[in-house]
């Protein structure tokens, strides 16, 4: 009954805070999303698994029956709008025709289609949303980021078993426990698992860095410098190695697509430097250096290219339905219902897998449409901010061939889609300034002399 209650709580929660504004509604369900992995562990009870789709809901919902936001979207956001039908009826046509194949069992599809089609609208809102309300949700993030930094430290003091008590939620968490010659855990923090923390501290930066560049007020901008730090700890601290590499690039890339002032660049160097002397000290957070072994690497790759998507292509071309790769977050309670799933690390194969091949192929077609153009500068926005998004996105889609999940992670991949959106929506064309139409001059005063005046006015005497 708890997770009822959880679930309730969050689709009235998001449903609210949406209705007194966008950036508050996105914060909200960020907050669900911050809270679903520590809360489902410690409530398990079956209905906990779906406190992230009542918060969704109740954005969507909130967003339907409320008043219409009249905003230009140009020929991009309508583009994107195309794009997003397109994405959302496809994975319907796949359950449509799987009876023709063995498919998963129907209510595993449906579980499968909140991979596939549940946080897609995302991306629409994204491009709706004003520098205001990207504003607002800064502001949730930056608490949410400290909040989950905190959580972080506890564990690494007192351990990860005090706040995620060992059930079928967590078997996975506990399997993770491959840290350094003592083989301890990695670091969830509120997370279902580390590496939902370390991808979202990772997807989270643009955001923060776009709140530190806009902000005047020095205090508040040492308070995001601050937090920017500890997101950026986060990722070394959860102990997972793709988001390590994955904020190198970023950053490589941000460099280099981007004009930045020397002002910017010490401002960012300073940052780094911080975080690599914390990173230095502290063995744990080293992990990332195992990827030294190059032949390793080399050999996971080819099996994700070669062994995992070409695979799939040639002996599933139409897919095998929704939920049939692993990646796709099947409740306990239903496990009992599910084949087994086909083991993959490559996020691509997986929706082929999913899909067929062409849903691979749309896929592809609007990941190539989404980034063949960086964010223009705009007016009142952040250039550094909104490019990093793009950065970030292009890093993180082409590395996803290395793993699967990063369509169903909580709450990443909310991050993941929201920023598609609003890098598309720094396409739009500005608003034009709407002319007050001139006031009418006031006729100017006639004297009229009447008619059958008597003798001597018209002559101005009495």
């Amino acid at each position: 009954m708890i997770g009822l209650l959880l679930t309730l709580l969050s689709f009235g929660g998001t449903m609210r805070a949406t209705r007194r504004g966008l950036g508050h509604g996105l914060g909200a369900l960020l907050l669900v999303g911050y809270f679903y992995g520590i809360l489902r562990a410690r409530f398990a009870d079956g209905l906990s698994h779906f406190m992230f789709d009542g918060a969704v809901a109740g954005l969507y919902l909130a967003i339907l029956t409320g008043r219409k936001r009249q905003m230009r979207l140009g020929h991009d956001g309508q583009v994107l709008r195309l794009w997003v039908r397109a994405l959302m009826v496809w994975p319907l046509c796949t359950m449509l025709l799987s009876p023709f194949f063995d498919a998963q069992h129907f209510f595993i599809q449906l579980v499968g289609l909140r991979v596939a089609i549940l946080l897609l609208p995302l991306m629409a809102i994204g491009a709706k949303m004003t520098d205001e309300e990207l504003d607002s949700l800064g502001t949730w993030v930056l608490w949410l980021n400290a909040v989950a930094f905190l959580f972080a430290l506890a564990q690494l003091v007192i351990g990860v078993e005090p706040f995620f008590p060992r059930n079928a939620v967590t078997i996975i968490l506990y399997m993770s426990n491959d840290v350094g010659a003592e083989r301890a855990l990695r670091i969830p923090a509120i997370f279902n698992t580390a590496h939902a923390y370390g991808g979202t501290m990772l997807v989270s930066l643009p955001l923060l860095v776009r709140r530190w560049q806009r902000l005047s007020s020095t205090r508040s901008r040492v308070m995001t410098g601050a937090v920017l730090v500890a997101s950026a700890l986060g990722i070394f601290i959860s102990a997972t190695r793709s988001p390590v590499v994955q904020l190198f690039v970023i950053l490589m890339l941000v460099v280099l697509v981007t004009g930045l002032s020397l002002k910017v660049l010490a401002g960012v160097a300073g940052l780094v430097g911080v975080v690599g002397v914390v990173v230095l000290q502290n063995p744990r957070f080293q992990r990332f250096l195992t990827l030294e072994n190059t032949g390793y690497v080399a050999e996971r790759v080819s099996w994700s290219v070669n062994s995992s998507l070409m695979d799939v292509i040639t002996q599933h071309p139409l897919g095998n339905g929704l939920g049939s790769a692993a990646g796709t977050s099947i409740p306990f309670f239903l496990s009992h219902l599910a084949r087994p799933q086909h083991g993959l690390e490559n996020e691509f194969a997986r929706i082929t897998m999913e899909q067929g091949v062409i849903g691979l192929v749309m896929w592809l077609c609007f990941l190539g449409w989404i980034f063949t153009r960086l964010p223009p500068r705009r007016r009142g926005g952040s250039l550094v901010g909104e490019r990093m998004m793009w950065a970030t996105l292009l890093t993180v889609w082409a590395t996803a061939f290395m793993g699967t999940g990063m369509l169903s992670s909580i709450p990443g991949t909310a991050f993941v889609l929201l920023w598609m959106g609003v890098i598309v929506g720094t396409r739009r064309p500005a608003p034009v300034p709407q002319r007050r139409p001139a006031a009418p001059k006031a006729p100017a005063p006639q004297t009229s002399i009447p008619a059958s005046a008597p003798p001597g006015l018209s002559e101005g005497r009495a």
